[in-house]
């Protein structure tokens, strides 16, 4: 469904045309800037499911009455689940029916899975953030009354393998519509079978690094760390729709076109970025511990090259993009461009401009001293992207936390797991 509205800017008295797409979710904020001044538009519907309507309101702009979309008008598609096109109006091409003709008919089907499962995640929002600061805060009890009641299950839960489960049960079941489920059920069978054949060829060394990772607080710390962002990505769920559809359509990884997100900005959401960039930086330390066992019989033993850390702890220190370089033919890749050191560093030292009217980023990576001339840029949209597949990878070196910990208390500590129902 999608409704045809035009508003007066109240700074500027500029008219804008609006084609609403109609999501499935009761609370639809929108927003746009004024092509003509900058300001910011914000058009939020709430739905009527019973009576098959809605309520509009408009902040910062007057909606008035016009008989047709001219096109010397200003206009704009907005749309929650779906990235819309910069452009002039034409009849009959919704967002809706624009994306259906970039993706594979049978790929619909699943967005759409996905955004209602994260209608699901918005109503259930505070609870899940709820779960997450009790398992923080050590409140066994009602992390286990919480915990269940959200799962519907009955499991046991009062050792900390058994909250170390349920905790990424609730994990699985809350932030389905951002993963990959096949590849989440690869990664934790891929980490499972490199524990067992270290353990097979080196148990000695296996157990000194679990033994030290988990003693020193190193591994609780980065499982917090990773626990922090997943409360953060619920807040920004709607900036993160169009995001998703990006993992059909091939077209814009071949061409990329500039597209509009039609929630958040950029300045709610630049630092995310960059503290999931910090965060993945810190569980690198386990990759490493383990790529040294794998390759040197040691978690502390690097490949000898200029200014190598001379221990594991010395490594922790280095940056990211230092870390990469001393993980000697890992076991464990990156997916893809995740981590972009140029953006997450011209992010870290304000070295960022943003255009609001037509959601591109310029940044600017390069040392030049109070010059500013070396710049890259990217669509809003793009970085929306980036924040999706780096919140992938933090999960699923989030997923080798939750492996390390179940190794040390069933295979170190010899606990027994407790049935998944009782």
């Amino acid at each position: 469904m999608n409704l045809n509205i035009s508003v007066l800017c109240d700074t500027c008295q500029e008219q804008t045309n609006c084609r609403l797409g109609f999501s499935n979710r009761e609370y639809q904020p929108l927003r746009f800037r004024c092509a003509s001044c900058g300001a910011p538009i914000d058009i939020t519907m709430t739905l009527n499911f019973e009576n098959v309507g809605a309520d509009i309101q408009v902040k910062n702009a007057k909606r008035i009455y016009s008989e047709e979309f001219k096109p010397e008008t200003n206009f704009v598609d907005l749309h929650l689940d779906f990235p819309v096109s910069f452009g002039k109006y034409i009849m009959g091409i919704t967002p809706f029916i624009a994306a259906s003709m970039r993706i594979d008919h049978k790929d619909m089907p699943i967005h759409a899975i996905r955004i209602e499962g994260l209608n699901k995640i918005f109503k259930q929002r505070e609870k899940i953030k709820n779960i997450f600061t009790l398992y923080k805060r050590n409140k066994h009890e009602l992390f286990k009354e919480k915990s269940l009641e959200f799962l519907g299950s009955k499991m046991g839960c009062d050792t900390e393998l058994d909250r170390n489960r349920a905790l990424y049960f609730v994990i699985e079941r809350a932030f389905f519509p951002f993963s990959e489920p096949k590849k989440k059920l690869d990664t934790v069978a891929f980490f499972k079978h490199k524990l067992i054949e270290l353990e097979s060829v080196n148990k000695e060394a296996l157990f000194l690094f679990i033994n030290k990772v988990v003693e020193n607080g190193f591994l609780k710390n980065t499982q917090k760390d990773c626990l922090e962002v997943y409360p953060r990505i619920i807040d920004i769920e709607l900036m993160l729709r169009p995001a998703l559809f990006l993992d059909f359509d091939k077209q814009y990884e071949n061409c990329p076109v500039p597209y509009r997100v039609s929630s958040h900005e950029f300045l709610e959401t630049k630092d995310l970025y960059k503290d999931i960039a910090e965060i993945i930086s810190r569980a690198l330390v386990l990759v490493a511990g383990i790529n040294n066992l794998l390759k040197r019989d040691s978690h502390d033993v690097f490949a000898a090259k200029k200014r190598t850390p001379s221990n594991l702890d010395k490594f922790t220190d280095f940056s990211l993009g230092e870390k990469l370089n001393y993980i000697d033919d890992s076991w464990y890749s990156l997916s893809g461009d995740v981590m972009d050191n140029h953006l997450r560093n011209s992010i870290a030292h304000y070295k960022v401009e943003y255009n609001d009217v037509t959601q591109e980023i310029i940044y600017y990576p390069k040392r030049e001293g109070m010059k500013q001339k070396c710049s890259e840029s990217m669509y809003f949209l793009d970085f929306s992207r980036r924040i999706l597949l780096a919140f992938r990878e933090l999960h699923r070196l989030n997923l080798l936390t939750k492996c390390l910990f179940n190794f040390y208390y069933l295979e170190i500590l010899g606990w027994q797991g407790t049935p998944y129902d009782l």
